[in-house]
């Protein structure tokens, strides 16, 4: 009896390991990869922001003309009165396009912009210069300026921070005009397209599939413009045999901090890790 009851125990707990055996596998599905966004792909945009500068007018005496002829005081109090700093600022605004790689967090891209701007300044200076008081009018602007730069950066998400630099093209506006005490006025001025760099940095945030917002700070610099004065049509005092002839020179740079959005082309396009 007792042989009997353990053959049963043994073939029934065979009989259940066997069927366990058969049974399909049980197990929990993982969850899927995080989507993260990735930035390659072309975009198209506007931005608005402010700018300010600086611009050193120099003024030299040209010794070929009737200035060979004064005392280094008289020229040398003319000069100072005639040499100033000028401070630019206005408003700036227009369009960007650009491309963007992205390869792991890296992200690198080039990008276009054109602008219109209103960064000028106009500075009205009197002083005696004996036997004469003297006003000197300067000024200096950019109605437009743009640029061509690369980008390189650090993607977060949806956040990229990025640094950029490279060429930038802008007009630049100067004009110099005197009012002699003594009845004479002389003028002249420049405006001339110039080239030259820019370096900045800024950051950019997708909150939507196609769409991003940005701030970015860029410092230009667009070199210097010369030009020489004449006299004014006009004028009252111009002495038969003499041609006092002053060169001017202004150099250019300004910051500009600006806010912008983008139009990502395309299907948001997403990366799983």
């Amino acid at each position: 009896m007792k042989t009997l009851v353990s053959a049963t125990a043994l073939l029934l707990a065979t009989s259940v390991g066997a069927f366990a055996a058969d049974l399909p596998a049980r197990y929990t599905k993982a969850p899927p990869p995080a989507a993260i966004y990735n930035w390659t792909g072309g975009y198209f945009g506007g931005n608005v922001g402010y700018g300010w500068g600086r611009s050193n007018l120099g003024t030299t005496l040209d010794q070929t003309s009737s200035w060979a002829a004064e005392g280094v005081a008289f020229q040398n109090t003319f000069v100072a009165l005639s040499n100033n700093r000028l401070n630019p600022a206005g408003i700036v605004g227009g369009l960007q396009a650009g491309y963007n790689w992205q390869s792991g967090p890296g992200v690198f891209g080039i990008e276009a912009d054109i602008n219109g701007s209103d960064i000028n300044k106009r500075l009205i200076v009197t002083g005696p210069n004996p036997p004469t008081t003297r006003t000197f009018n300067e000024t200096i602007r950019t109605d437009w300026f743009m640029t061509l730069r690369g980008r390189a950066g650090v993607a977060v998400d949806t956040t990229l921070f990025y640094v950029t630099g490279g060429l930038a093209v802008g007009n630049v506006k100067g004009s110099w005009d005197l009012t002699s005490g003594n009845g004479y006025a002389k003028t002249a001025s420049a405006n001339v397209t110039k080239a030259g760099w820019t370096v900045g940095a800024g950051v950019e945030h997708a909150f939507a599939p196609n769409w991003t917002v940005k701030a970015e700070y860029l410092y230009t610099d667009l070199g210097n413009i010369s030009y020489a004065s004449t006299y004014s049509p006009g004028s009252t005092f111009a002495p038969p045999g003499f041609n006092y002839r002053e060169n001017l020179s202004q150099d250019f740079s300004f910051h500009t901090v600006r806010v912008g959005v983008n139009y990502k082309f395309g299907s948001p396009v997403v990366a799983r890790y």
